[in-house]
């Protein structure tokens, strides 16, 4: 058993949010987006898609940071279709929308994570994820 985990946050996305009401975090466990853009909750089921994990514990109302699962966070146009915040984003020709994930044959590429929610015209956070897989 490792007497300390070998850590190197060096290159890592860091950024504070706060615990959801009713809920805690606990340090070294994945977390998802709660109710609100900066509410997190480490209640996490497996058809949820976590953003990053913990770098501390906390209760309701405290703060905690957490090393998300990607590069950098960018403002991107909400396109038709609109964005869900943690929903997977993906692009269409009027800006970026919300992308359901279901087996096919087409392939699509994936730029990343809605950090908020906007409907058509908006300006949101897109937490950079690039990645490739196969849908409907």
């Amino acid at each position: 058993m490792a007497t300390r985990p070998i850590e190197d946050k060096t290159w890592a996305l860091i950024k504070a949010f706060t615990v959801a009401a009713a809920t805690s975090v606990t340090r070294g466990r994945a977390v998802v987006f709660a109710a609100a853009d900066n509410e997190i909750s480490d209640d996490v089921s497996e058809s949820q898609l976590a953003i990053g994990i913990a770098l501390e514990s906390g209760i309701a109302g405290e703060e905690v940071t957490v090393a998300l699962f990607g590069v950098a966070i960018v403002a991107v146009i909400v396109g038709t279709g609109d964005a869900t915040r943690g929903v997977l984003a993906v692009e269409v020709a009027t800006g970026f929308t919300d992308v359901t994930l279901v087996d096919g044959t087409a392939v699509r590429s994936i730029p990343g994570r809605f950090m908020q929610s906007g409907v058509a015209g908006d300006e949101v956070g897109l937490l950079l994820q690039n990645f490739v897989t196969t849908a409907a």
